[in-house]
Formats: structure tokens, sequence, C-alpha cells
């Protein structure tokens, strides 16, 4: 039986509080408490990327008032240690839930890709490699006289689903730029912020568009993870007693599609066969990789009901895991195998992608067959304690 691993100062009072009661064994774990623990972990995994989008946000505050190189260095770290927690999120998707189940569209807003450039900045045609300055909501000054979250929150999306103007990737543009490069990520100079002797132009309003949507991108975590606290609307239908079955089958479904639906799918298969850029997750910053694996992790840590936080304390609880090997212990050893098989392959990928999809087709493909095989031996083992959960092919 798995439990919490907590920091060394509680672990003595806990000691005193429990003396002789015995952990339930396998067998004793119930559908409620799994959904319980799952609720648990889902709070901490937000909790644990609004304060790295809040560290990013200081960093970002910073440089936009004195630019310089290293500042510009020093959120680009912020924003890479930031999608850690982030994408271990995303397993808490697809079932309608408050990430991508309301009329605020979260998930748009924090997430969406692919991402247009020229809807925000200028952007140098890779043919001509000739600047076009005179693009995007930061150079249209008759469009847009000033930059308010209200002015690019009004056309986000309004001219398709490219026109993309907030959320993580919208700021990675902004820190890295364009990415033309076989050896390195883009390479945006800090001089671009500089408001006196700085390149490009509108270097003032590219920071203010910076610091609004870095700002955005903490309040809509925000939202989302006040409807996973205790006292959360969604926590407490989610975790009903009514509900528990359903909540226990949609967590499943939620993994299963980001496994084969989007991870295997949209993010990893769409680019392998059009080896174009532009279908490349992290484009702009080469961390596509790193949105595979962690992608994974989040998988993994809904199955084992397992997630290690940034700060290192681990919440462990009971896991579907349990209620399989309770029901068929094959079964959940097959599980364990293909989730392990699938973090081999994905990790195999030599970084950058966009580079890996013109040289390491084979890698590709061996990793798109291990997460669509995972997919269906998640069907397999939500069958076997009793749920009817088939993975669709898209989301």
């Amino acid at each position: 039986m798995k439990k919490y691993i907590l920091p060394f100062a509680l672990l003595g009072f806990l000691a005193a509080c429990d003396s002789d009661d015995e952990e339930p064994t396998v067998e004793t774990i119930t559908n409620q408490a799994v959904v319980n623990n799952y609720a648990d972990i889902v709070l901490a995994n937000y909790d644990d990327a609004i304060k790295t989008a809040k560290d990013l946000q200081t960093k970002v505050n910073a440089f936009v008032a004195a630019p310089s190189a290293q500042g510009l260095t020093d959120c680009k770290n912020a924003w890479l240690a930031a999608r850690v927690p982030y994408l271990q999120t995303e397993a808490f998707r697809f079932y309608d839930g408050p990430i991508d189940g309301t009329d605020d569209n979260f998930e748009g807003l924090i997430n969406a890709w692919p991402l247009d450039e020229a809807y925000i900045d200028y952007v140098v045609d890779s043919a001509k490699i000739t600047p076009l300055q005179n693009v995007g909501v930061i150079n249209d000054l008759t469009g847009y006289p000033t930059i308010t979250e209200a002015t690019i929150l009004a056309d986000n999306g309004k001219e398709g689903d490219t026109d993309v103007r907030v959320g993580y990737h919208a700021i990675e543009f902004l820190l890295w730029g364009q990415d033309f490069y076989a050896d390195s990520p883009g390479k945006r100079p800090y001089t671009d912020y500089l408001t006196t002797g700085g390149t490009a132009k509108n270097q003032a309003r590219r920071g203010t568009y910076l610091k609004i949507v870095t700002d955005l991108l903490v309040k809509d975590l925000e939202s989302v993870k006040a409807q996973w606290e205790t006292t959360g609307t969604y926590r407490k239908d989610f975790t009903a007693a009514a509900n528990v079955d359903k909540s226990l089958a949609s967590l499943i479904m939620g993994i299963g599609k980001l496994t084969k639906g989007e991870l295997s799918g949209e993010r990893m298969t769409v680019i392998m066969e059009s080896k174009e850029q532009e279908d490349e997750h992290s484009c702009f910053s080469d961390n596509t990789h790193n949105d595979y694996i962690y992608d994974e992790v989040g998988i993994y840590n809904v199955y084992i009901g397992k997630y290690t936080r940034t700060d290192g304390t681990v919440v462990d609880g009971p896991g579907v895991d349990d209620l399989v090997k309770a029901k068929n212990a094959a079964a959940n050893t097959d599980m364990i195998a293909k989730l392990d098989a699938a973090t081999a392959a994905i990790k195999a990928i030599p970084p950058p992608i966009d580079q890996a999809v013109k040289k390491n087709q084979d890698a590709f493909k061996t990793a798109i067959n291990a997460l669509r095989v995972q997919a269906d031996q998640l069907t397999v083992a939500a069958n076997a304690i009793g749920l009817n959960v088939t993975i669709p092919e898209s989301n």
C-alpha cells in the first residue's frame, strides 16, 4: 500500500498519532479512495503549475523593467521550469473537467497551439530572411492603439485556430522568437525589449504584451485550480459517492485520450508525417521532447496514484493500479510494462524534435506504436475493474 511521503518535520507528529491502525490491503482499496487521491494529486499538480508560472511572472517583470541578456535567459529558464508541472496536468484533460469542459476554454487560453506568430509580433519570411515588421498586435498601432488584457482577449482566435495570442506558447514566441536553426532554438535578442537603442520596433509595446499574457497565464491556472480545492464545486461533485464510478471511468478515459488522440496523434504522428516545424508543439524553444516526456509522466502519475511535487514532496495514495491488481494482477503487470515501454520509447527520440522527424523516423514510429499499445492496455485495465472504457482514435 502506498503512503503520503511528507516533509521530515511532519513525520514525528504523524507517528505519534498513528500507532496501532493497520494499513488497508490492496483488496480493500475502494473506487472512492482512488478518486479522492486523484483529486489530491490534481490539486497539488496545479498548485505547482501556478507556483512555477508565478516565478516566470517575477522574471518577466524584472526583465521588462530592465532588459538584459541575462534577464532574457532567466525568463527562458523559468518558462522551461514552468512547463514541467503543467505538462503533467494534461493528464487531467479530455473528460469535460475544469480545464477544458467550461465555456471559458481555459485549456485554449493556457496551452493552445499551433500558433501563427504573425498575429502577435514581427516575423521573418524564412525564404527571404526579411523582417516583416508591420504585423501583429504589437506593431499594429492603428488597430491596437493601446495593448490591454481586454484587447488581446477580444481578438484571440478571431482569425481561426492558429490565431493564438495568449498562453504558454505566446510567451514562448515572445522569449525565443522564430526558430530557423538546426542546432538551436529561436534567437530573439534581448534588445527587442530595449526602449533606447533597441532592435525591431515598438519595444515598450512588446514588453507590455509579454507582461499581460504572463499575468493571464497565472490567472487562468488559478481559475482551474480553484475548482479542485476541497471547497471547489467541481471537486465536490467529482468525488461525491454517487459519482465515483463515473469519475473513475473519466480519469481513465482522460489519460487514454491523452495517450492515443493527443500525444501519439496530434503531437507526434502529425509532425512525423508533415515534417513541418509549425506542427511541433514547442517549436520556438525546442522543448517538444520534454512535452512528450512529461505528458507521459502525467499519465503514469494518474495510473499509479502518485505525484512528485516540484519541492520533492510526494503525494502517494491508492491508484488505479491497486484496483486492477486486486482484480487481475496480470492485467496490471502488463499495464505497467506498457507504460515503461512507452516511456523508454519517448525518451529514445533524440532532441530537437524538428530534426528528429527528419533523421529518426524509426524512433518516432516506435514511440507512437508504444503509446497506442499503452492506450489499448488501458482499456483492458479498465475492463478488469468493471468499467466499459474504449479509447477513441481522436479527441
